[in-house]
């Protein structure tokens, strides 16, 4: 590979393999037909598409580690890669590999160019835009924990193989607060759906229905329709009748009848915890340390 670098003229391609974190592999290259490479991963002999128009800008890595600048676009086509993929998050942190090889002669091997994860991707006239995080990216991810009046703990860590550092575990069975509906009428906007009753299953009174709030922040998971299998964050929810909505859009509407798991949302509070969740004993928070406004108190401020 590098005496054929080393002339005048070379048979170079790019190739670009992506990884998705349910195990989907696709291959991509900027040669004009498809080329059948294994890379020595373990993934066996991948097809690198050359329909898909992958390109990829320059990149540039500094001395300080700081996360490179590289950028793949492509086009969003029904075959390989699709818009609607893309927005049901599919792509969320797939593993990205870039490498140069010799079409006209695979044996020689490949040099590897970049190994990272797709960050944010953006979307415009039929292209997909991809930020690539190298490596360095994981170094400006905060590690530790700070002292505050709101809880640590991821809730339901410790059981349902959510696991965390011993000591901030929430210890909340989730599987006791989940409860399945199905969508009552067909959806009309990709932020909102009105589901059947549901219940405060879980709690002291499981029979009740849920009240305005109870599943803000907390999880739906659709088990059948277009929505099969995706997950959403509650962002508001009223009553029996009345709108549900998300923080993210719904890639697709879903239809009545269309079911799901929800399970209802923590706020991290005292509160929640010893009211909602009568888990106050698992409470990972210090909601009684003074603030910094006892800085600013004196004498009989009360």
């Amino acid at each position: 590979m590098a005496a054929h670098i080393a002339q005048g003229q070379t048979t170079l391609a790019w190739i670009w393999k992506v990884k998705r974190i349910d195990g989907t592999i696709l291959g991509f290259t900027s040669h004009d037909q498809d080329i059948v490479y294994d890379d020595g991963d373990g993934d066996g002999s991948i097809t690198f598409l050359a329909r898909s128009g992958f390109t990829n800008s320059a990149t540039a890595s500094k001395s300080d580690l700081s996360v490179d600048n590289l950028e793949v676009t492509a086009f969003l086509d029904s075959e390989s890669l699709t818009e609607d993929d893309l927005r049901a998050h599919f792509y969320d942190d797939a593993v990205l590999s870039i490498r140069l090889v010799n079409w006209d002669d695979l044996s020689m091997g490949h040099i590897t160019i970049k190994r990272a994860s797709l960050g944010v991707v953006k979307m415009s006239g039929g292209m997909g835009t991809a930020e690539i995080r190298g490596l360095a990216n994981k170094l400006g991810t905060t590690l530790g924990a700070t002292f505050g009046p709101i809880c640590r703990a991821e809730w339901g860590s410790g059981l349902n193989g959510i696991d965390m550092n011993s000591k901030y575990l929430c210890n909340i069975d989730v599987t006791l607060w989940q409860q399945t509906a199905t969508i009552q009428y067909d959806a009309t906007d990709p932020y909102s759906f009105i589901p059947t009753i549901v219940y405060m299953i879980g709690s002291a009174t499981p029979g009740t229905e849920a009240p305005p709030g109870w599943f803000v922040g907390g999880i739906i998971t659709f088990t059948s329709g277009d929505l099969n299998g995706l997950s959403f964050e509650i962002k508001s929810n009223g009553t029996a009748g009345e709108i549900f909505t998300t923080f993210l859009p719904l890639p697709f509407l879903p239809k009545a009848g269309d079911a799901f798991v929800i399970e209802p949302g923590c706020n991290h509070t005292i509160f929640d915890c010893q009211n909602k969740f009568v888990n106050i004993v698992n409470f990972r928070g210090e909601p009684f340390l003074p603030g910094q406004d006892r800085i600013l108190d004196y004498p009989n401020a009360n």
